[in-house]
């Protein structure tokens, strides 16, 4: 594998990595289609934020599901991507990659993983690896980071799937890897709670909804708990798929 492209391999498993890059900052926020009038799509069954017109318990049911990961979503924030999941997580880890032993610890199994894939690529790769409560947290540094977060920071977000898919095999209880490189994902988080608070400034201020580029069932969970720290404004997920979408509006009165 050492001739091989990392996107080449995760492809190879049915992972689709292709994406175009995301903007960044201000780019993030576009007019909402809903400005002139409020906002009636199809999210009661799918609400986000803390908007007043969801049945109390609904709104909080979907507040939970949006914001804390169920047993299944906990192991990838892959949501909208284009992954076979039941075969991904059918995968056993010797045709994942290499032999990873199921009595390893958790984070041990988490480093072995990304070791076995990171050092066939590129030896100037390095990994490091420590658990957080019910989270296995792993920092990628060295080599070309950009080869690991690849486009819109998909291969990155696939790699971290089929790390999920190894640790949990064999897991009774449910842990999550979140995988870094080079600190991109804590850039990302930063630039997309600044969006946000942006966009609920030229919200209080036009008292017009404002839209956010598409984004990840991650990133949306960012941005929808920056939003919560906002006075007068709430967020609503809208879309569908890859073009699901946080949308910014006055809080009702």
């Amino acid at each position: 594998m050492a001739d091989r492209d990392l996107d080449q391999y995760l492809e190879g498993l049915g992972i689709d990595v292709d994406e175009e890059e995301k903007p960044a900052g201000d780019d993030l926020l576009v007019p909402s289609r809903d400005d002139d009038a409020g906002y009636d799509g199809p999210l009661d069954d799918d609400r986000d934020g803390r908007g007043d017109d969801a049945p109390g318990g609904d709104r909080a049911a979907a507040e939970a599901a949006e914001r804390t990961p169920s047993r299944a979503e906990r192991l990838s924030d892959l949501d909208d991507a284009d992954i076979d999941m039941e075969t991904a997580l059918a995968l056993s880890p010797a045709s994942v990659y290499g032999v990873i032993p199921d009595d390893l610890p958790p984070a041990e199994r988490t480093e072995s993983f990304l070791v076995n894939v990171l050092l066939n690529l590129d030896p100037t790769y390095a990994v490091e690896v420590e658990r957080v409560g019910d989270e296995i947290h792993a920092e990628i540094f060295g080599g070309d980071s950009g080869r690991v977060i690849g486009k819109g920071g998909r291969t990155l977000a696939a790699l971290e799937f089929l790390a999920n898919a190894v640790v949990n095999r064999s897991e009774a209880e449910s842990l999550r890897v979140v995988i870094d490189v080079g600190g991109y994902k804590r850039r990302r988080d930063d630039r997309l709670r600044g969006s946000a608070l942006k966009a609920a400034e030229r919200v209080r201020k036009s008292g017009e909804s404002v839209e956010l580029e598409p984004m990840s069932a991650a990133e949306r969970r960012v941005v929808h708990m920056a939003i919560a720290e906002e006075p007068d404004v709430v967020s609503e997920s809208a879309g569908e798929g890859r073009a699901r979408r946080v949308v910014v509006k006055p809080a009702a009165a």
